[in-house]
């Protein structure tokens, strides 16, 4: 057997093999010898009957075991005379049979990439942190304050007006004939929400108790039904009630709804106050990190093996499918399929395996390991943070099979304790505002987009990084707002544009009809 191997992009090997036809031979006569005992030949009893007529009448099934067998071990002996240790499923090609010559082919397959981090410190990066103020704990306590809204009935007589809960018939039509999802009784519709179609929502706005009101809208030309998209209709709406927003009172009884542990105003205010710093700390030192990753991953050039791009881009696809059906969309209906998303997460996934990969490479050369004692601190952590019991918190990690991902988290944050030692991290202190522009700044420019997002919206039970659900390079495998029952009665818009809530409680039925969500 003769092989020529060669290093390829991509971090991938391709050897080139050419073996001997006797090869061939000799496995195409072990595979003759492996289904004789089987094999019925009229006439002949088991096994007796000749080899000739067998090699003739199963000629195909020998001929491609044994080829497969044959590319198998060979593959097998060339990885272990030149110890190479393949991370992906090798892919065949330009195999050439004729009878009499050597056989070639030749396989492609992804290895371990030669990481060589020749620089990793004297870098300079700012560090920007967001004050937390008063002004911001207010705006807090008001977001919360917003969600806990009421709605109570109007009974002076007045208007509708944005905000309000109208509780409402219609019935759409398209060239004076009802469509299929168009019609709903006794629908409970929060007016400004975004929830119904462009157009409808404003037409309401003004009307008045047991009013009758014709509202001509037309469907947007992407509107998921395509028998609708673009079609102008004509809906028949009466209301049957209107309810007014009622914001609860700012008191010692209001912290006692939102947090039962808290008694006083005072006390829920701090508690805010300290999930918010936290926040910060968590937004901040995650922003610095992926700032340092990148200077890191530019200066120190290495191949990423694809099949672990791959696997990773369809763990972001998985995730953004999911948030789709979360919101109650069907993609596929949108013209999005798997394929499309993974291919769309490809740029970020490769940035986030080079820095999976990176601080793999920064752990083994400085020592750096998890141990339980980091795993205790912080749960115990996370427990003074929350005011829970750190073993509750514990249990609920474990239960959810993610004290392997918690491991990966924690290793990347002491591997950023180590680089800030060695490059010049400048902390400067910003307000809130300042930083928010600094985000959407740094975000425009970076395939990583989504994980700054979240880094800066909330704090999280589990810390994240980039690398949150990239395995280190180590362990990576090479396998491949209603209130009635009604909510689901709605012509929503093409896209949401209401709260995340309001948009998943808003089914459209003519979508329903005619699409299956795929999960």
């Amino acid at each position: 057997m003769k092989t020529e191997i060669k290093d390829i992009e991509n971090s991938q090997k391709e050897i080139s093999f050419e073996i001997p036809y006797e090869s061939f031979v000799e496995f195409s006569d072990k595979e003759l010898e492996k289904i004789l005992p089987t094999v019925k030949v009229p006439g002949f009893r088991p096994g007796k009957a000749p080899m000739d007529v067998i090699r003739k009448q199963h000629a195909h099934k020998i001929k491609s075991n044994a080829i497969e067998r044959l590319i198998s071990e060979s593959m097998g002996e060339a990885f272990v005379t030149n110890e190479i240790n393949p991370l992906s499923q090798p892919t065949v090609s330009d195999m050439v049979f004729e009878e009499n010559e050597p056989i070639t082919f030749k396989i492609r397959f992804d290895i371990f990439p030669k990481l060589i981090l020749d620089k990793i410190s004297d870098f300079k990066i700012d560090k920007l942190y967001p004050e937390t103020t008063d002004k911001d704990i207010d705006k807090t306590i008001e977001d919360i304050r917003e969600r806990h809204i009421s709605h109570e009935p109007v009974t002076d007589g007045r208007a509708t007006i944005s905000g309000d809960m109208v509780v409402i018939d219609f019935l759409g039509k398209v060239d004076d004939i009802p469509f299929p999802g168009g019609e709903a009784k006794d629908f409970s519709l929060v007016l400004g929400s975004g929830q119904f179609i462009p157009g409808f929502e404003d037409q309401v706005i003004g009307m008045k108790q047991d009013e009758v009101r014709d509202i001509t809208v037309k469907f947007p030309e992407a509107y998921q039904e395509k028998s609708l998209a673009g079609k102008d209709a004509v809906f028949t709406v009466t209301i049957n009630g209107i309810k007014e927003k009622k914001l609860p009172k700012i008191d010692d009884e209001f912290a006692k709804d939102i947090d039962p542990k808290c008694s006083t105003l005072a006390e829920l205010k701090a508690r805010i106050k300290k999930a918010l710093v936290a926040e910060a700390d968590n937004s901040s030192r995650h922003v610095a990190y992926m700032n340092l990753l990148k200077l890191l991953s530019e200066n120190n050039i290495f191949d990423v093996p694809y099949s672990f791009v791959r696997e990773q881009a369809e763990r972001l696809a998985y995730n953004s499918m999911s948030q789709f059906h979360a919101m109650g969309l069907n993609p596929e209906s949108m013209g999005i399929n798997q394929q499309m998303i993974i291919d769309r997460h490809i740029p970020q996934a490769k940035e986030q395996v080079r820095h999976a990969l990176i601080i793999n490479e920064i752990s083994r050369m400085n020592g750096i390991k998890v141990d339980e004692t980091d795993i205790s601190d912080y749960f115990d952590h996370h427990a003074d943070l929350q005011d829970r019991d750190a073993m509750e918190i514990r249990s609920e990690v474990e239960g959810g099979n993610q004290l392997e991902a918690l491991r990966n988290d924690l290793l990347g944050h002491k591997v950023y304790d180590y680089l800030a030692t060695v490059n010049k991290i400048t902390e400067k202190t910003v307000s809130r505002e300042e930083y928010d522009k600094y985000l959407k700044d740094q975000m425009e420019g970076s395939t990583d987009v989504d994980d700054k997002k979240d880094s800066a919206k909330k704090t999280k039970s589990i810390d994240s990084s980039d690398t949150n659900d990239v395995k280190p390079a180590k362990t990576i495998k090479s396998k491949s707002a209603s209130e009635d029952g009604e909510s689901k009665k709605v012509v929503k818009a093409s896209k949401p544009t209401g709260s995340k809530k309001e948009t998943k409680e808003a089914k459209e039925p003519t979508k329903k009809s005619t699409t299956k969500t795929t999960k």
